[in-house]
């Protein structure tokens, strides 16, 4: 079989996500465990679903009465099913997802840029992702790596159910976000707020009730499919619907801290994305074809939400960054696909020079790549978290020695029946996923302050479970405080407990 030129030409626009996918298998087989924090908690879920199957109960948190499961189950069953397909541990299938989603991110990205703009902007998009800081966050075996394929590939379903005016597209845009609602909470917000503002905004702009058809069939599958799975639910299983309700109660995007960055860092995280951004954003507004003000519309929804604290919301604005990172790279491609096409053209008559332009641009942005996964602090969370007194937080990922000796002790001599109480939450998540020890959260503690003989009186914990049987503190969380007023305190911060006195002064004294 041979290609010619035509079909090789239309295909280049992969060669991102395959470079992408080869550069995130130097941490996947470099480092033995998973990237990220929160992967331990979804593996945990993982286990509970292929023991018990679908449950909104977590019984291993804060028993005997557990705590609400607030994560949609689409990703933990994920890893359910490639664990028995694959016959391997849920770690090991999330060191696996890692390529794969960094790959499947810049292909969803590059296709979109190339139906919108071509071949040239295809390519460029992908590398443009490659070329920001934020690219590390792609390879994040989790829910919302998962729901940042989907969100590009929805934006451009409903762009065709408008332009083509066939509603079917609307439709599998609607299936897609039926499958973010599935996987991620706040991307389900994001890509919500994304097609409703579009529907508004253009639709009014346009006077084109087209916008407003394709936005009712968008909504249609995801209402469906919840009145339905309600009713059958309500008729057959209503004691199941009464755990999805209390388990709603909780299904929330709410942060209880705000984590601001300054607009300096926007450009440091996002890099040489933001140049070709401007460029293709001038373009962009000067034609506004639909295409171009869907790309606006979507960067403007997520910029103001990434400023929502602006308006007295929490938010964790580098988490939006990545969101934030897909159009602009798309416009990105625009504008490098222009200055390629147009701007050098006029001056440059060679391809081949100009072709040169591009490939330096895209080796640059391969270079970055590798530079961010080589980084020797690339897989150790946190990198430069400060606790209170500005005192470091510990190492939680890759677990630490102590916190695997920990987890080998409780392997051996756990008992089951009993929980523990930890003072460092995210080493006890990584003693839940290891070993399936029961994890008693800061909410089953009172502090208290004891009468003594001192001139400050230690301040200790009163136990409010009686099924905590261990208490667990991580000597790491030892801080000096910075007043002699806190020289006996217990600070919370950030899910870990530390505490500025002497363990012995605050362990109960039947403990």
């Amino acid at each position: 079989m041979k290609l010619n030129y035509e079909e090789i030409k239309g295909l280049i626009w992969i060669i991102p996500g395959l470079i992408a996918f080869f550069i995130a298998l130097i941490p996947t087989l470099t480092y033995q465990w998973p990237l990220t924090m929160d992967i331990f908690f979804h593996i945990h879920i993982a286990e509970l679903y292929s023991q018990y199957g679908i449950i909104f109960v977590d019984p291993l948190i804060d028993p005997p009465t557990g705590t609400i499961i607030t994560y949609p189950p689409l990703f933990s069953i994920l890893l359910v099913f490639l664990g028995a397909l694959l016959k391997i541990d849920y770690f090991q299938v999330a060191r696996i997802l890692q390529p794969i989603f960094a790959l499947l991110v810049v292909l969803s990205v590059s296709y979109v840029a190339k139906k919108f703009y071509g071949e040239i902007a295809g390519i460029s998009a992908g590398f443009l992702i490659l070329s920001s800081y934020l690219f590390g966050r792609i390879l994040s075996p989790l829910p919302e790596t998962l729901a940042l394929i989907l969100v590009p590939l929805a934006v451009y379903a409903f762009y065709r159910s408008i332009t083509d005016k066939k509603y079917i597209y609307a439709l599998i845009a609607g299936f897609l976000f039926l499958t973010v609602i599935l996987t991620h909470q706040a991307t389900t917000l994001i890509l919500f707020l994304i097609i409703t503002s579009i529907t508004i905004i253009l639709g009014i702009y346009r006077r084109n009730i087209q916008f407003f058809k394709s936005y009712v069939l968008f909504l249609l599958l995801p209402v469906a499919a919840g009145v339905i799975g309600l009713i059958t639910l309500l008729l057959f299983a209503p004691h199941f619907l009464h755990s999805i309700l209390s388990s709603l109660e909780s299904y929330s995007t709410a942060l209880l801290v705000n984590g601001p960055i300054s607009d300096l860092k926007y450009v440091a995280y996002l890099g040489i994305v933001l140049i070709f951004a401007i460029v293709g954003a001038f373009l962009a507004l000067k034609r506004r074809e639909n295409k171009d003000l869907f790309l606006i519309i979507w960067i403007i929804v997520i910029f103001i939400m990434s400023k929502s604290y602006w308006f007295g919301i929490n938010v964790y604005t580098l988490r939006l960054l990545v969101h934030l990172l897909l159009p602009l790279s798309i416009l990105g491609g625009l504008g490098l696909s222009y200055i390629y096409s147009d701007l050098l053209k006029r001056k440059i008559s060679s391809q081949r020079v100009r072709a040169g332009f591009l490939i330096v641009i895209f080796v640059i942005s391969t270079i970055f790549a590798l530079s961010v996964v080589e980084d020797p602090k690339f897989p150790v969370i946190p990198k430069y978290d400060l606790g209170p007194s500005n005192q470091p937080n510990p190492q939680i990922v890759p677990p630490s020695n102590s916190d695997l000796d920990m987890a080998n002790w409780f392997k051996e001599n756990g008992n089951k029946n009993k929980s523990v109480l930890i003072t460092n939450i995210y080493s006890g998540d990584i003693l839940l996923a290891l070993t399936g020890q029961p994890i008693a959260t800061i909410n089953a503690i009172a502090p208290y302050y004891l009468d003594g003989t001192t001139t400050t009186p230690a301040l200790t914990m009163k136990i409010r479970n009686s099924s905590i049987g261990y208490l667990v503190y991580d000597k790491r969380l030892k801080y000096t405080p910075e007043n002699s007023s806190d020289a006996h305190s217990v600070v919370e911060y950030q899910n870990y407990v530390y505490y500025s006195t002497d363990i012995h002064n605050i362990i109960p004294s039947y403990a």
